[in-house]
């Protein structure tokens, strides 16, 4: 709500065969984002957003799977990303809540 202003709301799209609604917002400099929601379960599917860059609009995707509950909340367990130039997969195995961190984990080397 904060970083996105200007929602559209776009036509129903099938992504992994699952239709999903779709929300496009607009931000500053010529952000763009459309989210694509599951219309069953209204989780997250997949994320595109454009942002410009000194070669132009540059483009990113997320899509999001494998939704567990962790404390709570549902959390995707893969995530994939996909650029101009390749495509990464994140695969959680396990995701905790508020787990206490060492402050010297966060000290300089």
């Amino acid at each position: 709500k904060g970083v996105l202003n200007a929602w559209r709301v776009g036509q129903r799209r099938a992504v992994a065969g699952r239709l999903c609604n779709v929300m496009q917002g607009s931000g500053p400099r010529g952000f763009t984002a459309t989210l694509y929601f599951d219309q069953q379960t209204g989780y997250l599917v997949r994320l595109i957003r454009f942002g410009r860059s000194p070669v132009g609009n540059v483009f990113t995707q997320v899509d999001y799977s494998d939704y567990r509950d962790v404390g709570g909340i549902k959390f995707p367990f893969q995530q994939q990303f996909s650029w101009l130039d390749g495509r990464y997969t994140a695969k959680f195995t396990d995701v905790k809540m508020n787990v206490p961190v060492a402050d010297s984990t966060f000290a300089a080397p």
